[in-house]
């Protein structure tokens, strides 16, 4: 097979993962979908067991993290372990036998004290567990395989295949009349599938480097939230908006961590649609049930 033509996902059953799959195998020779417990990107052994069979150089697109960013704070080796340890084991084994790597990782890097998109060379200031052992994985995977590796911070995310905001917005409206929803957190709501078209892009090319990638726009929790009901036939139901204060969860979160794609833009040609219209075609798929 011809070099990078096959890819590896790890993380293939989680919710980006089963987005990114049936995308990825119509534009490479070879997708190879990877999850536990398979594969523990915390354990090398693992690795080694697992990806040693590629002799050739191949794309590994990590999707694997623990990403529940409240438990993350109570549960702090295990976040450092996948998300911090995970993807230095990623780097090592990609570094020792010439892969190039994709890293996903998030918009909770930054502390939210700016006013203006987050741009990829802005310092880095995570508050909570889960975006600090974020962060710890993308400076090891800068350090172990610079010249062959791209970190892709994204936002928001939800897709049909998983726990997401969506469909909590809609399970609780379909039980109460009133919800309340932080309104002084803002960044880019980011459809899965849309993330999908772009990490192919970006494994075709091996974009070296740090890029943000989501859906154009931005929104408060509030506003997602507003937006979910009108597409979801749910108008009736009262949204209060409220600040994160009174919503009382353990992590900490920036108040702003709306990310600029701009780069990304540039290089590839590529713009995400806007939230609203990722979120319409969320909405015809359900309606559909695909």
């Amino acid at each position: 097979m011809g070099k990078g033509n096959i890819v590896v996902v790890i993380g293939a059953a989680g919710m980006l993962g089963r987005d990114l799959v049936p995308v990825f195998e119509p534009a490479f020779e070879r997708v190879v979908g990877l999850d536990l417990p398979d594969i523990d990107i915390g354990d090398i052994d693992s690795i080694n067991k697992c990806l040693g069979r590629y002799r050739e150089p191949v794309v590994i697109a990590n999707l694997a993290a623990m990403t529940d960013v409240d438990g993350c704070e109570t549960r702090v080796d295990e976040a450092y372990r996948v998300n911090g340890q995970g993807p230095a084991n990623l780097a090592a084994f990609s570094a020792r036998n010439g892969h190039f790597l994709v890293q996903i990782s998030t918009d909770y890097v930054f502390d939210g004290s700016k006013h203006s998109p987050y741009r990829e060379d802005d310092e880095r200031a995570p508050m909570s567990v889960y975006g600090k052992s974020k962060e710890q994985g993308e400076t090891r995977v800068r350090q172990v395989i610079p010249d062959r590796h791209c970190i892709v911070r994204t936002s928001w995310l939800y897709g049909p295949h998983g726990k997401n905001f969506v469909e909590a917005i809609l399970g609780a409206a379909s039980q109460r009349d009133t919800l309340e929803v932080v309104d002084d957190q803002r960044g880019r709501p980011t459809y899965t599938q849309d993330l999908a078209e772009a990490l192919v892009e970006i494994c075709k090319r091996r974009l070296v480097g740090t890029y943000h990638v989501a859906n154009a726009g931005d929104a408060t929790w509030y506003d997602f939230a507003v937006e979910i009901l009108r597409r979801g036939g749910l108008s009736r139901v009262e949204v209060k908006p409220i600040n994160t204060e009174k919503l009382g969860r353990p992590a900490p979160r920036p108040r702003y961590s709306v990310l600029d794609t701009s780069l990304f833009e540039r290089v590839t040609g590529m713009r995400l649609r806007p939230w609203q219209k990722a979120l319409e075609h969320y909405f015809t798929k359900r309606r559909k049930g695909t």
